[in-house]
């Protein structure tokens, strides 16, 4: 989510992969986005401060979000063996395209939480036991939302302002402040 606006870069489900076949998908404010495999492969919003690239002609992009991240995604498939170590039990006809990614930020507070987020904080130590063959974190009750591209939760990390009146709330109440004056607050 970045002010009023949200991209989202989730995967297709796919029954067989196949390497030819694109099963990236890119949306800006739950409309669908193009972003070229030709020319220069990319996709920018109108002021430029976001730009979804190409790193190869399918399944691979670079997210930019000017000053705050990059993002490198990579949509691949859990295979035959990772399913059987796992014990995914994944059906015949899926092949569960996932992402892998990669983030480089900018900028972070010492206190930047999340499920991922947390683990750039200053000593932080991984509750994870690592010699199990599937490794949970636990602590989700801080993390659970309403939805997916939701910032309700307990460990809520926003500043909410209105331009109108120039005051700020940090208390996460939502009723009284519209999505479109929301800012991340890194």
């Amino acid at each position: 989510m970045f002010d009023s606006h949200t991209l989202v870069n989730p995967a297709n489900k796919v029954s067989h992969w196949d390497n030819k076949v694109d099963a990236f998908i890119v949306q800006w404010d739950d409309m669908s986005v193009t972003v070229p495999t030709d020319g220069e492969a990319e996709w920018r919003t109108s002021n430029a401060e976001r730009v979804v690239e190409r790193n190869g002609k399918r399944n691979s992009v670079r997210v930019t979000v000017a000053g705050i991240m990059e993002v490198d995604v990579k949509v691949t498939p859990i295979g035959t063996e990772e399913n059987r170590v796992h014990n995914y039990r994944l059906p015949s006809d899926d092949s569960f395209a996932h992402l892998e990614t990669q983030f480089r930020f900018t900028s972070l507070t010492d206190t930047v939480e999340g499920v991922l987020g947390k683990t750039y904080q200053p000593d932080y130590v991984s509750p994870a036991k690592i010699d199990v063959p599937m490794p949970m974190m636990g602590g989700e009750d801080k993390y659970r939302t309403p939805s997916l591209l939701s910032p309700l939760c307990k460990v809520f990390k926003f500043r909410w302002w209105i331009p109108f009146c120039n005051c700020c709330h940090s208390n996460g109440s939502l009723e009284l402040i519209p999505r479109a004056c929301a800012i991340f607050m890194y």
